[in-house]
Parts: C-alpha cells; structure tokens; sequence
C-alpha cells in the first residue's frame, strides 16, 4: 500500500534501476575492454566490449525517456514498454553469450 508521502517517488525509483544497470553495462565493457587491451594485439573479443558500451547507452538513454513520462502527465498505457524492454532484455542475452564465448577463447 502506498502512502501520499510516495507520490513522485516512483519516476525517481524507476531512473535509479535503470542508471543502476546501465552502470553495471559500464562496468562489463571496461572489464571485457581492459582484459583484451592487456595484450599486444586487438581482436574481435573486443566485439562484446563494444556491444556492452553500446548496450550501456541505450539502457541509460530510454531509462531516461521512462522517468521523464513517468513524471510528467498521466501514465501511458499499457505502462510497460514491451518492445523496447524485449528488445533490451535480448541485446543482454546476446551480450552474455559473446562475453562467454570471448572468456573462452
């Protein structure tokens, strides 16, 4: 049950979990991007670091656009997004495999 003290307080919830992530996207492509600039050469490993940063951005990006259209007016219908949830929910699945599929190699 919510409180009239809580009013608001979801828009701010909702952008900290999305900062939230796409902070820990950050930190996946520095520590991919720092394990394969150690050594001599660049190879395609750094592919999965790439797609992180690029993950990272979008993640902050519609985390962005979320709390701002939570704040401001009524609340949109349906109140999940599906396709631009699906469609990050899938760019991390395949982001886990290539990461794997570089620790490996």
């Amino acid at each position: 049950m919510t409180s009239p003290s809580d009013a608001g307080l979801q828009a701010e919830r909702t952008g900290l979990a999305w900062s939230r992530t796409s902070l820990g996207f950050v930190g996946n492509a520095a520590l991919l991007a720092v394990r394969e600039l150690s050594h001599a050469e660049v190879t395609l490993a750094l592919v999965p670091a790439c797609l992180a940063l690029v993950i990272a951005i979008a993640t902050a990006v519609y985390g962005r656009h979320r709390t701002r259209v939570l704040r401001h007016g009524p609340l949109p219908d349906p109140l999940a997004a599906r396709r631009a949830v699906g469609l990050l929910g899938w760019s991390v699945v395949v982001l886990a495999v290539l990461s794997g599929l570089a620790l490996i190699a």
